[in-house]
């Protein structure tokens, strides 16, 4: 029963997320999501009490999502490295995960919740929860002595996160996952140099990494 409960739960994410990312927090409808997601609207209510509740919840799996990859690229390879990666691993979600671009539209539209009366409480700034991942990677590669003496202050920082928050614009403007690895790439050749030292940029690959 428990089991069921939960892959029913999931579809109800997933759909949620779909029309989220499609419509907008206002354009979708709780019956719509329902029926998406193939449940009535009272087996919906059992596991959401609202249409707030389940916006939440798309967050809060993207969240986690983005949290257990950061974690996993941490424990691979040097933080420089995990940082370049980063961007590709979001490159990848944004076009084939629908409840991280929900996440994404969703934090966008906070001030338009419940009828423009203001944000929701755990809900807002999905983007700053990417900025902080980012903030943490350049952390690690600080403390590790991976960036050049000159990388310090809030300037990198500042840049590294305007841009990380910026893939997701390219993301809705690009034709393609290609071409927005492509810029990504070209970001990094250009940045990565003013990073870190001069005798440690061969060191890294600025390409996205190799799929198994």
């Amino acid at each position: 029963m428990q089991e069921r409960s939960e892959r029913t739960r999931g579809r109800l994410v997933a759909a949620g997320a779909e029309l989220f990312d499609r419509s907008g927090y206002a354009g979708a409808t709780l019956a719509d999501i329902a029926a998406a997601a193939g449940v009535t609207k009272g087996a919906l209510y059992f596991h959401f009490s609202s249409k707030e509740e389940l916006a939440r919840a798309v967050v809060e799996h993207a969240e986690r999502a983005l949290r257990t990859a950061c974690c996993a690229l941490r424990a691979e390879t040097s933080s420089v490295q995990a940082l370049i990666d980063a961007g590709y691993w979001l490159v990848t979600v944004l076009e084939s995960d629908p409840v991280v671009r929900a996440a994404f539209r969703l934090g966008r539209e906070d001030g338009a919740w419940q009828g423009g009366a203001g944000p929701v409480a755990g809900v807002r700034g999905f983007q700053g929860v990417w900025a902080g991942a980012v903030r943490e990677l350049l952390a690690g590669a600080r403390k590790a002595g991976e960036l050049r003496e000159r990388s310090g202050g809030v300037g990198p920082e500042s840049l590294l996160v305007a841009a990380a928050c910026g893939l997701e614009v390219l993301g809705g403007a690009a034709r393609d996952r290609g071409e927005l690895a492509e810029r990504l790439q070209a970001f990094w050749d250009w940045l990565l140099p003013c990073l870190v030292p001069p005798e440690a940029v061969d060191s890294y690959r600025t390409v996205a990494p190799p799929t198994d």
